[in-house]
């Protein structure tokens, strides 16, 4: 996912990364477009697979593995979310970038355990968790940097951001790739309120960070963690890129034989790697890793 958390970075074609725009959607009000017709029907159809069980009497790392399981080998595909000149909530069930996945399978297990589990409603949880505070207003209100995504949900009791009591160290780093990098990203080059609003939101970061600072788990200490971590964790691979906190995301994915990754991998498609700190240390740039918890909500919220 490259975040940006907007994008995911792909190392897997050439020397250097490409930057690859998460998927942009309609907005719930638009509900005729072929983008909601199209994941409706997807989503009865995984309704009616997972209705079978009663699911929301599970706890939430247990859902959250049956629901990302349904998704595998669904194909990963760049480009989804910066379609078109201006900022639309994009919905997928069968293709997704690895940020678009987190997205996807959280707002999806958070909607089967609510009161109303309707198509519509999991469509408000896909805004709800992409964009600050929950409110689509513009390009910029989409939560673009991961750790900005991890700081936002946070406060609104979506996730609880673990890094530090897993024992992270600081990133001590500026986080401005995307004002740095505004050629790469189409919304950017061609909007200068966007590059100027873009820019502010960075400023505001810098802020932020000075009474909550950024924090990671370094790639050679990930595997003496696996014991504290539950199924659902999301995990943001941190990188050393100048400006950028990370460049890709997926979930814990326990196995028979350990602690895996279930990602949307640039590879291809959603896939399980079957060793989370083996396939970190296999990304180039990366250092370690942040791990973000999804709040174990009562069904009756």
């Amino acid at each position: 996912m490259g975040f940006p958390i907007s994008n995911c970075i792909n190392y897997n074609q050439q020397a250097q990364p490409s930057l690859v725009a998460k998927p942009q959607t309609a907005s719930p009000q638009n509900s005729d477009t072929p983008n909601i017709s199209a994941s409706k029907l997807e989503y009865q159809r995984l309704m009616q697979q997972i209705g079978e069980r009663k699911i929301t009497t599970l706890p939430i790392d247990e859902v959250l593995q049956t629901v990302s399981t349904k998704f595998l080998g669904a194909t990963y595909r760049e480009g989804l979310l910066d379609q078109g000149p201006t900022e639309k909530l994009f919905v997928s069930l069968t293709e997704f970038d690895c940020v678009l996945f987190v997205e996807t399978v959280l707002a999806f297990s958070r909607n089967l355990r609510s009161p109303s589990p309707s198509y519509e409603n999991f469509v408000e949880k896909i805004q709800e968790v992409r964009y600050a505070d929950g409110k689509l207003d513009g390009y910029c209100s989409r939560l673009h940097y991961f750790s900005e995504w991890i700081r936002n949900n946070q406060k609104r009791n979506i996730v609880r951001d673990l890094t530090s009591e897993l024992g992270g160290i600081p990133l001590n780093k500026k986080l401005n790739f995307m004002s740095s990098n505004w050629q790469k990203y189409p919304r950017l080059k061609n909007n200068e309120a966007n590059h100027q609003c873009i820019l502010a939101m960075e400023q505001k970061m810098e802020l932020e960070k000075r009474s909550q600072p950024l924090r990671y788990i370094p790639s050679q200490k990930i595997r003496s963690i696996y014991s504290l971590l539950k199924a659902g964790d999301i995990i943001a691979v941190t990188t050393d890129l100048k400006g950028l906190d990370a460049t890709h995301t997926g979930f814990v994915y326990p196995t028979a034989n350990g602690i895996a990754f279930i990602h949307a991998s640039p590879s291809g498609k959603v896939k399980v790697s079957p060793d989370l700190q083996r396939y970190i240390e296999g990304v180039d740039h990366a250092i370690g890793i942040m791990v973000a918890r999804p709040v174990n909500y009562s069904a009756d919220r």
